[in-house]
């Protein structure tokens, strides 16, 4: 029987030892592939990567102002609120009184959209 031992079976490697060896050379191409290689890949998933631009501001508020005034209010609300903004006392008061029509935040939106742009 035959013992079975891959390695010691090889045959000596019947490259030129410059060839067989790791130089300075061959580190810095594979360097500069790995670089093209990254380059290459940032540029496809770039695009996927990047941020969509949402409604502008205006748009938004003009799309509200179509809508019934309670709903509108809302979204009025919500929009402030997202641009980080403060519905002042006054104006908190004058959304629950009775019979007057809801007051229109669109300035403070625009005050607060304005704010947090400049930050």
């Amino acid at each position: 029987m035959t013992s079975f031992d891959p390695l010691r079976d090889l045959h000596p490697p019947r490259l030129p030892v410059s060839f067989a060896s790791l130089g300075w050379a061959e580190v810095l191409a594979a360097f500069g592939f790995g670089l093209a290689l990254a380059l290459v890949l940032f540029g496809l998933l770039r695009p996927a990567m990047a941020r969509t631009k949402g409604p502008r501001l205006e748009e938004e508020i003009r799309s509200l102002a179509a809508l019934p005034a309670e709903d509108r209010v809302v979204g009025q609300l919500r929009l402030l609120r997202r641009h980080g903004g403060k519905l002042p006392a006054e104006v908190a008061g004058a959304l629950y009184r009775p019979g007057t029509p809801p007051p229109d935040l669109a300035p403070l939106i625009r005050t607060a959209a304005r704010r947090g742009r400049d930050a």
